[in-house]
C-alpha cells in the first residue's frame, strides 16, 4: 500500500515536468496549442493528484483485468489521435489550413483525443471509487464532474478556434467546415450549435455506457 502523501508527492513531481514540457510547445505548433493543453494538463494533474491509496494495486487491475477492457481501449485510440494530430499538424503548418490526415475526419482531432482518452480515465477512476476500498481526495461525482468541466472546456475552444480560422481562411475554412464534423468522427451538422450539443452529448452518453455496462460487455 502507498502512502497518499507520497503519491501526492510523485503526482506533484511529474506534473512539475510535464508543465514545462507543454510550454515549450507552443513555439512549434502555434498559439492554439497552448490554450488546449492547459484543460489537459490541469485534469491529468487533478486526476492522478486525487488518487486512490493503492495505486499498484489499482494499475495491477487496469492492466490485467477484463473489466476495464473499454477504458484502455478509449485511451489508447484517444491518445493515439492526440499525438498523432499533433505530429501531423507540426509537420503540416506552414503549408496553411490542415484539412488532411486526422483533419479529415473532424476539425479538431487533438481536441478529440484528449476528450476520449481522459473519458477512459474518468470512467475506471469512478469505477476504481465506488466498487474498491481506495480513497482519493475527489469523490466520483467531483471525478466526473472534473472531466465534463475539462468536456465544456474543449468545446469552448474549439469554437473559438472555428471562429479565428474562419476569419484566417475564409472561404477556404467554410469549405472545410461544411465538410468535416466538428469534434465527433462521422457525426457532422450544418448548425453550430447543434455541433456543440452533439460533441457533449455523445462523449457523456458513452462515460454513462462504459460506467453501467462496461463491466458486462
Amino acid at each position: 500500500m502507498l502512502n497518499k502523501n507520497l503519491i501526492r508527492k510523485l503526482s506533484l513531481g511529474i506534473t512539475g515536468y510535464l508543465v514545462p514540457l507543454f510550454q515549450s510547445i507552443p513555439n512549434i505548433f502555434g498559439v492554439w496549442t497552448s490554450l488546449m493543453t492547459i484543460p489537459f494538463i490541469s485534469y491529468l494533474a487533478i486526476f492522478f493528484i486525487s488518487f486512490p491509496t493503492s495505486l499498484y494495486t489499482a494499475l495491477n487491475v487496469f492492466f490485467t483485468s477484463t473489466i476495464f477492457f473499454w477504458d484502455r481501449i478509449c485511451i489508447i485510440i484517444g491518445l493515439f489521435f492526440l499525438c498523432y494530430s499533433s505530429i501531423y499538424l507540426c509537420a503540416k503548418s506552414k503549408t496553411g489550413l490542415v484539412t488532411s490526415g486526422p483533419y479529415r475526419l473532424v476539425r479538431h482531432p487533438q481536441y478529440f483525443g484528449m476528450v476520449l482518452s481522459t473519458l477512459g480515465l474518468t470512467s475506471w477512476s469512478y469505477w476504481l471509487l465506488t466498487h474498491t476500498y481506495g480513497i482519493g481526495f475527489l469523490t466520483p461525482q467531483q471525478t466526473v464532474s472534473l472531466w465534463l468541466i475539462e468536456l465544456f472546456t474543449y468545446v469552448l475552444l474549439a469554437n473559438i478556434e472555428d471562429l479565428y480560422l474562419s476569419k484566417e481562411y475564409k472561404e477556404t475554412f467554410e469549405n472545410y467546415r461544411r465538410r468535416t464534423p466538428f469534434l465527433i468522427p462521422l457525426i457532422k451538422t450544418n448548425r453550430k450549435s447543434f455541433d456543440s450539443l452533439i460533441s457533449i452529448l455523445i462523449p457523456v452518453i458513452l462515460l454513462c455506457i462504459l460506467n453501467f455496462f462496461g463491466p458486462l460487455l
